[in-house]
């Protein structure tokens, strides 16, 4: 029974530390193989006949969780200007001869680009991004 206990703290220890390789190599790799270990110290210490399964249980809804609620989340986050992209803004200035000009789109200013003749006040729907600028085309018709 003594021998379970020290085990048991041995297992935890492990536990966290797994866990808290995750701050050191970052990626969701270890918190399942951390609560596993921890799960298991646990219950080393207080039923060690019944402590394997309860572990691999709670491995297993670990890694459930995180790929339902963490790894499948934000695959489609856009960072940056291409989350403007398909959006609409206003130019809040003519563009210059070279079809460079500011536009303003969610309370926000852009450096713009446009092969069309974009004047001061002319809706432009975000087309691209190149560099720090966004590509545009001017809305016709509103």
């Amino acid at each position: 029974m003594q021998m379970d206990i020290e085990i048991g703290y041995i297992f935890i220890l492990a536990g966290f530390l797994v866990m808290a390789l995750e701050a050191v190599i970052p990626g969701l790799y270890f918190p399942a193989w951390g609560i596993a270990l921890l799960i298991y110290g646990i219950f080393l210490l207080i039923f060690p006949q019944y402590a394997f399964i309860p572990a691999i249980i709670a491995g297993i809804l670990t890694i459930i969780i995180l790929h339902k609620f963490v790894y499948g989340v934000g695959k489609e986050i856009k960072v940056g200007a291409e989350r403007f992209i398909g959006k609409i803004g206003m130019a809040i200035e003519d563009f210059d001869e070279n079809g460079y000009g500011r536009i303003e789109i969610e309370n926000q200013v852009w450096l713009a680009k446009s092969k069309d003749k974009v004047k001061n006040g002319d809706k432009v729907k975000i087309i691209g991004v190149e560099g720090v600028s966004l590509i545009v085309k001017k809305v016709e018709g509103e």
